[in-house]
């Protein structure tokens, strides 16, 4: 009897041993937790500070020039403008004061059908997750110089502003390449769920694959806007996109799957089932002749 008290005993403070050892590591992992809640504060902090910077800078500098009656152009308002076409650098800055006082960095494209593009999506790796939320397609994401895409509220700010031609390039694994240019493309606002308002008129030889998404909202895995009556496009297809019900395009589909409707697809020139190498949409203000 004393023996199996005695070994009664043992087990019950092994137990509490243990115990006391859990609640050490759980309070350690919650004195971390709390430690990097603080660090990721005061981060938030020091970014707000920095834009508070910024913006007192900004300011100074538009007063200075108004006061000296300078009438400089820092930036261009795309990568038309002759003070961004004469830059050897793809990556440039514009500003798009329908956008914000403050410009950011985009990529330019001097060499195709004229130049003067701002490249707005580009494909060529599958490096990019393009199956992203509402927040994601609406800021933008990526990489300038590899596959990114520019925003959705960038995109309403300069197609609203100043009517807008539209190419797409496209490649498929053979290396044949296909163009289509559209004269006059234009994004929607935010509240109109960022709408495919106007293609214009088309030409070139990798067909109309737009034409079916005209009018449309556009659509995300958290933000269903399209016309089919069962599924979300987005969610189905792994992708983002002015979806109908579903699609003829889908540019931002899923690098090097070739399942039905989920790769980068231009249903006009290589159909649902062949996801393209390369892709990419630019914008650049409306010329006369090409």
């Amino acid at each position: 009897m004393v023996r199996f008290y005695s070994f009664s005993i043992l087990i019950f403070n092994t137990f509490l041993s243990i115990n006391a050892e859990k609640v050490c590591e759980l309070s350690t992992i919650c004195g971390n937790a709390a430690s990097i809640r603080s660090q990721m504060i005061a981060v938030r902090v020091e970014q707000e500070r920095h834009g508070e910077i910024l913006d007192d800078l900004s300011e100074k500098l538009e007063k200075c020039l108004s006061r000296t009656g300078v009438e400089t152009k820092l930036y261009g308002k795309s990568c038309a403008e002759p003070s961004v076409l004469t830059q050897h650098s793809e990556i440039n800055v514009i500003v798009v004061p329908e956008y914000s006082k403050h410009p950011f960095i985009v990529a330019c494209d001097q060499l195709s059908h004229g130049g003067g593009w701002t490249i707005i999506l580009r494909r060529t790796d599958g490096s990019e997750d393009f199956f992203r939320d509402w927040n994601d397609y609406k800021n933008g994401f990526g990489k300038l110089e590899n596959e990114f895409f520019l925003g959705l509220d960038k995109l309403h700010a300069i197609t609203s502003s100043q009517t807008q031609e539209l190419l797409v390039l496209l490649e498929d694994n053979e290396g044949d390449r296909r163009y289509q240019i559209y004269d006059n493309f234009r994004i929607g606002s935010e509240q109109d769920g960022f709408a495919l308002e106007s293609l214009g008129n088309t030409s070139g030889n990798a067909g109309d694959a737009m034409a079916t998404h005209l009018g449309q909202k556009f659509t995300t895995k958290d933000r269903d806007n399209d016309k089919h009556g069962t599924v979300n496009c987005a969610t189905n297809y792994s992708s983002a996109w002015w979806y109908n019900a579903c699609h003829h395009s889908n540019l931002a589909g899923k690098y090097g799957d070739n399942t039905h409707g989920k790769g980068i697809n231009w249903y006009q020139f290589k159909g649902h089932t062949y996801s393209l190498k390369h892709a990419q949409m630019m914008i650049r203000p409306k010329r006369q002749c090409h």
